[in-house]
């Protein structure tokens, strides 16, 4: 395959995984493994090259020669998409989707950093449950401890609006992490980042030797007021993939790089920023590991992470605006919803908008253990209020579907 072969498969509108370059017959490409090492070459060489479309990112590496992504038809056409979708919605409703739908959001982020151990069934206290974490010191469930962490580690960005650097990042690391690592897993006093071997998976962070002059081409890279202006709201996420990449403690990588990603659409108040990223990665968790996957087994090619972040901004943007207008039907006939049956909406809407389910994959969407009665009386009551349509399977077990009337938005990759 030569150079011309390779920009015309990574500029078009499908960017291919690595299963669909060596395994996937119906495409036809089926390299092998010398081949896709060729093919991973080449797209090196072009960046040294200084092809257009090949945007090289200014970070330290210690795997492979750049950290880059392919600014073509996939990822422009993906984030033009994402961009429509929310300047539409402006000009409609005159407001940010995200400032519309804040305390959602905040909450639905919160209780996703328990990475899916609270049981659905707890939702109806959430608000009381959080105001009650947050007046107190002297809580021993972890959970609480977990989400009463993330309430100080938010309230940390947001009142002191701290300059994203080492001493900053090493404070709400502390934050993140209080009372919640056992002591081999902790950072030592005076220290800003873990001092052994890590893995993640089948891949190694960088060396524990490297990780401070890793760390510090990302300070330079987020302080430098260019990185925005070329990098706009893909900015953040760069940011987030290098913490996972270089993986600068032992524990709690990813919460700190999910929280990194807020703190910077924060504080440079990045329009377009996905404050709901938090709980999307908890309802994809399969799909952004292996973006993570495709990402560091390609020379640290971001056009897989961005490309994930961005597909799924587009899903959970419509996921909100579906919410908004269901609870506009329900108003026209004076019907509301307790908070945890909304959960229950936009967890179906998130995992199944288009296709019938029973009440099995019902449980399995919102993490619930509840009997199959429990279960069926909850869906009888959204199919009561016509949120939900009813039917029989061919065994005669009572099946579900979202009423598609209305769900005014589905998103198709």
């Amino acid at each position: 395959m030569d150079k011309e072969q390779v920009i015309d498969l990574i500029l078009g509108e499908k960017y291919y995984s690595i299963n669909d370059l060596r395994y996937n017959q119906k495409i036809g490409i089926m390299f092998s493994k010398d081949e896709f090492d060729r093919f991973l070459a080449t797209k090196d060489q072009l960046i040294d090259e200084k092809y257009k479309y090949m945007k090289s990112v200014p970070l330290k590496t210690f795997n492979s020669k750049h950290c880059f992504y392919v600014n073509g038809l996939y990822l422009l056409q993906t984030q033009n998409e994402y961009r429509r979708i929310l300047v539409s919605d402006l000009e409609i409703n005159q407001s940010w989707l995200f400032a519309r739908n804040s305390e959602d959001i905040l909450i639905s982020r919160l209780f996703s950093e328990v990475e899916g151990t609270l049981n659905i069934e707890n939702v109806p206290t959430t608000h009381s449950h959080i105001a009650e974490i947050n007046k107190r010191d002297d809580l021993t469930e972890q959970n609480d401890i977990i989400v009463k962490n993330m309430i100080d580690a938010i309230r940390f960005i947001v009142e002191q609006k701290p300059e994203f650097n080492k001493e900053n990042l090493r404070k709400l690391y502390g934050i993140l992490s209080k009372d919640c690592l056992p002591d081999e897993l902790k950072i030592k006093d005076g220290a800003y980042y873990r001092d052994g071997k890590v893995y993640i998976g089948a891949f190694e962070g960088a060396d524990w030797h490297i990780v401070d002059e890793c760390m510090d081409s990302l300070f330079a890279f987020a302080n430098d007021p260019q990185s925005i202006k070329d990098y706009d709201d893909l900015f953040p996420y760069i940011c987030h993939y290098y913490i996972l990449y270089v993986h600068p403690y032992f524990d709690y990588n990813g919460r700190t790089a999910r929280m990194v990603s807020f703190w910077l659409n924060y504080i440079h108040k990045i329009a377009f920023a996905p404050y709901f990223m938090s709980e999307a990665i908890n309802e994809s968790k399969k799909d952004y590991y292996k973006a993570i996957t495709d990402t560091r087994s390609t020379n640290n090619d971001l056009t897989y992470f961005l490309g994930y972040i961005l597909e799924t901004s587009i899903k959970y943007s419509f996921v909100y605006k579906n919410l908004e207008e269901i609870k506009k039907t329900l108003s026209k006939t004076g019907d509301t919803l307790t908070s945890s049956e909304w959960v229950y909406v936009k967890k179906i809407l998130v995992h199944n908008p288009e296709d019938y389910f029973n009440h099995g994959m019902f449980l399995t969407y919102i993490n619930a253990k509840m009997t199959r009665q429990g279960a069926l009386k909850i869906l009888n009551k959204l199919h009561n209020y016509e949120i939900l349509e009813k039917a029989k399977n061919k065994k005669g077990d009572t099946i579900f579907k979202l009423n598609q009337d209305m769900i005014t938005y589905q998103y198709h990759k």
